[in-house]
């Protein structure tokens, strides 16, 4: 269960991405012990009659070359030999290990899990891990696993006892020779019991992971308002931006060709360029207080105001900042238009 009662939220995709940074990934150590082990059965199998081939044919060159065993030649030789024996084991190995944890947790590097803690040589913290409810279930687990381990390997051996006992009177090749057969028994029976130890451990694992990631009701809220930003701020940063929106739009006015009123509720400012634009454009509107300001700006800039109520509603309502004016009010706006600049004209 989880540590604290209170956590009963499933952690949120960020509070899982947090914990990968930090090196707290869900990571079974006995997937890597099974792989570990049906890898090397399969390696030995074929490892085992090609390193007999290569140490005879080594052993025979050098006891054919007993006086030129101290010549850099021969300790070459050697190293290579050495080196190929070695590799041919550790690097499948090496490879299987690497596969069993990244097809657990993927692909990761992150230093925080090996960086020093506080915690960590706190001897009071440490006596409370020491004697921890998962401290016992751990110990306890092992010591199953171990009492398993043994009795696996002993009734595997069981069969060969006599054998054994009687492996003195073999000759050298068939001393190999068995020692080689029940070493790879041993391994397959090993590896195949780790398997379905390995699953269950794997289970426990994804378990006991998704319990610690575990969230509380606040906690949740609390990154969502991290993620999503604190509503006061939001809406802070909404009003600011609708006050530059809105000094943008005032800009706009003494530009325009015309303001259309309500007279009092509406006001939208139109402009007209023939060879920029295919019909006129709201460069500003609004109603009310916005209305009154738009008004006020039109007059300072001898802009024309024209009241038509009709028009500005459906103006108001139909466009938005930077629209074209619908194509049912080109005639009322060219008219409009053609008053205006008759009126500059005289």
């Amino acid at each position: 269960m989880a540590k604290d009662p209170s956590k009963t939220e499933k952690a949120t995709p960020r509070r899982r991405q947090k914990a990968r940074e930090e090196g707290q990934v869900l990571k079974s150590q006995d997937v890597p012990i099974a792989a570990t082990l049906l890898m090397m059965f399969l390696v030995l199998i074929f490892y085992i009659p090609f390193a007999s081939d290569k140490l005879i044919a080594y052993f025979r060159y050098s006891f054919s070359q007993c006086n030129n065993v101290f010549y850099p030649s021969f300790f070459i030789l050697t190293g290579k030999i050495f080196l190929i024996l070695t590799l041919v084991v550790m690097v499948p190995l090496l490879v299987s290990g690497i596969a069993s944890n990244v097809l657990q947790f993927g692909f990761i590097f992150s230093t925080k899990a090996i960086q020093p803690k506080l915690d960590m040589i706190n001897p009071i913290k440490g006596l409370g891990r020491l004697f921890s409810m998962k401290t016992f279930f751990e110990t306890f687990r092992n010591v199953l696993k171990l009492t398993v381990a043994i009795v696996v390997a002993y009734y595997t051996v069981k069969p060969i006892f006599p054998e054994i006992f009687s492996m003195f009177t073999f000759s050298i090749n068939q001393q190999a020779y068995f020692i080689m057969k029940y070493t790879l028994i041993l391994i397959l029976a090993f590896g195949l019991f780790s398997i379905p130890i390995a699953g269950i451990d794997f289970f426990y694992r994804r378990w006991e992971y998704e319990e610690n990631l575990k969230m509380t009701k606040q906690e949740v809220k609390e990154e969502y308002k991290q993620q999503e930003g604190h509503p006061l701020i939001k809406s802070a940063i909404r009003k600011k931006q609708r006050e530059i929106a809105m000094r943008r739009m005032m800009a706009e006015v003494p530009k325009a060709d015309v303001v259309i009123t309500n007279p009092e509720h509406y006001a939208v400012a139109l402009k007209y360029e023939r060879k920029k634009m295919v019909a006129p454009t709201v460069v500003a509107k609004g109603v009310d207080e916005i209305a009154l300001r738009i008004k006020e700006i039109a007059r300072e800039h001898n802009v024309p105001i024209v009241e038509n109520p009709p028009l500005a509603r459906t103006l108001y309502e139909s466009c938005d900042v930077g629209d074209t004016i619908p194509e049912e009010l080109y005639v009322a706006i060219a008219r409009i238009l053609a008053k205006i600049y008759r009126r500059r004209k005289l």
